[in-house]
């Protein structure tokens, strides 16, 4: 059987910031890339839909996920093996952003 044949884009370069961590490591958004900081899975969420369930994310949403990160540095616990340790993360500019205040 056959690998299946993966989405790579052409520039890997990171210029992109993760909607979850705010590290710019995406060289395209809304691809299903890998975030290598928090592992989130870029399916084109902002923070303009943060309340919006991400299917690509175990059904997480970006709020739940930014949270988890900031609590243990991973969009959520069983991603925690997968994501770059805290002293490899400087490799990537962070620009921290601000969740809009929730709709209740």
């Amino acid at each position: 059987m056959a690998d299946p044949d993966w989405y790579s884009p052409a520039d890997a370069r990171p210029r992109l910031q993760c909607p979850c961590c705010d590290y710019v490591t995406l060289p395209e958004r809304g691809r299903y890339l890998i975030c290598p900081v928090c592992f989130w899975e870029d399916e084109g969420l902002d923070l303009d839909t943060p309340d919006e369930v991400s299917t690509a994310n175990h059904c997480l949403t970006l709020r739940q996920a930014r949270y988890n990160f900031q609590l243990f540095g991973a969009c959520e616990t069983d991603m925690m093996v997968h994501v770059l340790p805290v002293d490899e993360r400087e490799q990537f500019r962070c620009r921290p952003r601000r969740l809009p205040k929730r709709q209740d």
